[in-house]
């Protein structure tokens, strides 16, 4: 007989296995940076670090809302053979996505060596093909998370740094590291990941027609509003590198801040995992259980703490004294990773219960935030104004979310006074 107790134990398990994955991504992404640190220099890593955040940029503004719509029904559905489907039609979704992708890069290519000083348009144009791949990582997190399939989600966010670390220790031996060999390398074990998860998720591609007008109609409630703040909120936070090379002479400092946000990403995860490993669970819950939010505090806080004191020679022992630039800004950016973590953990309780309004003028509050912040701030402190924005957004977006949250619970409330 299945009991209460099974049901804490598994989730219990569940946000071990995704933090550990997650914090095992990172440290695999830090081991990474430090190949490419060293391999690449301070200037041509800033250049890796600005064509990721042009295309992640991208991947937000052509997504739509699609897969976070088909993401919240899978959440939804008990019958396996409909899951299977909306599986499906997502997959065919982002086949479309990576298309229209594809052909925003190379036209974004083309403009590229007028509004920058470091030209990379040939960077772009070449690796162009390879860039079909990108909307698959933003979709497949979104299925496996509907799924509620947190080891399958674990996997994905690990294996394609094993793929890069064995590739690039490859490329090392054969001396062939280089800005263009890095981007390859990392779209290529993406892509190879991702072949693999769809290869499991098994998904079927009957009844199409059914599922697209099922997926369109909750699209324009839910999907579409999240899009919509996707692109002013998420988006924008992709553009602090962007606009500190655009006001700078070259992509060193670009370098130095996504240097500082790499090594501050654990910050975000801890309250990111639990609301993620909860999201299922929140589809069936009136409020957020007070010992988890309790839980998420402490563990954040603490960490935060130890962060603060070991980071400096963490970023000198890793990176060399080449990087220690970065160490103020990771201060800076620190609490505002915390901060955002705990927007993300009020964000998948409000996202489960299909309030896309919500996240929509959430988000629209942070961009508002960080547009501001990037052209007001970084013209004048470059990437010191480029942190301090963050560390903005990330309060603006805590504030929000739980304010939305507070609004949706009160509301929920009186209506069961109302209709008892």
């Amino acid at each position: 007989m299945f009991k209460r107790s099974d049901l804490k134990n598994k989730k219990v398990k569940q946000i071990l296995a995704l933090y550990g994955s997650m914090i095992l991504g990172i440290v695999l992404g830090l081991v990474v940076s430090v190949f490419n640190t060293r391999f690449l220099g301070a200037e041509a890593f800033g250049d890796l670090k600005f064509v990721q955040s042009v295309y992640s940029f991208f991947a937000i503004i052509i997504s739509f809302g699609f897969v976070v719509t088909a993401s919240k029904l899978m959440a939804e559905k008990k019958n396996d053979a409909v899951r299977k489907e909306l599986i499906g039609a997502s997959v065919i979704i982002t086949v479309i996505l990576g298309i229209i992708f594809v052909i925003a890069i190379v036209i974004f290519a083309f403009f590229q060596k007028r509004f920058f000083t470091t030209d990379l348009s040939a960077v772009f144009l070449l690796l162009s093909p390879l860039f079909f791949i990108v909307p698959f990582t933003q979709s497949l997190e979104s299925i496996l998370q509907g799924e509620n399939r947190i080891y399958e989600l674990s996997f994905y966010r690990l294996f394609p740094h094993f793929i890069y670390l064995a590739g690039i220790i490859v490329l090392y031996k054969f001396d062939y590291i280089n800005l263009v060999t890095a981007v390859a390398l990392q779209l290529l074990s993406f892509g190879i990941s991702s072949a693999i998860v769809i290869y499991n998720l098994k998904p079927k591609y009957s009844n199409l027609g059914t599922v697209y007008r099922l997926i369109f109609h909750e699209n324009k409630k839910y999907g579409f509003q999240v899009f919509l703040g996707s692109i002013i909120g998420v988006a924008s936070t992709q553009l602090g590198p962007i606009a500190i090379s655009y006001f700078s002479v070259n992509n060193t400092d670009v370098g130095y801040y996504s240097l500082a946000l790499t090594i501050t990403m654990p910050l975000v995860l801890i309250p990111t995992v639990i609301g993620t490993s909860m999201f299922k669970e929140f589809a069936n819950r009136e409020v957020i259980p007070k010992k988890a939010t309790q839980f998420t505090v402490l563990i954040s806080i603490f960490s935060l703490i130890i962060f603060l004191i070991i980071i400096k020679q963490v970023i000198i022992l890793l990176y060399s004294k080449e990087f220690v630039n970065a160490v103020n800004l990771a201060y800076i950016v620190a609490a505002g990773q915390i901060f955002h973590g705990f927007g993300n953990y009020y964000n998948r309780f409000l996202g489960s219960k299909g309030q896309g309004a919500y996240l929509r003028n959430g988000a629209i509050s942070v961009g508002i935030t960080n547009i501001a912040g990037f052209i007001f701030l970084v013209p004048f402190f470059g990437a010191n104004g480029a942190a301090i924005t963050k560390l903005s957004s990330g309060i603006v977006f805590t504030v929000s979310m739980l304010f939305y949250y507070k609004k949706y619970t009160n509301n929920d409330s009186k209506k069961t006074i109302d209709n008892n």
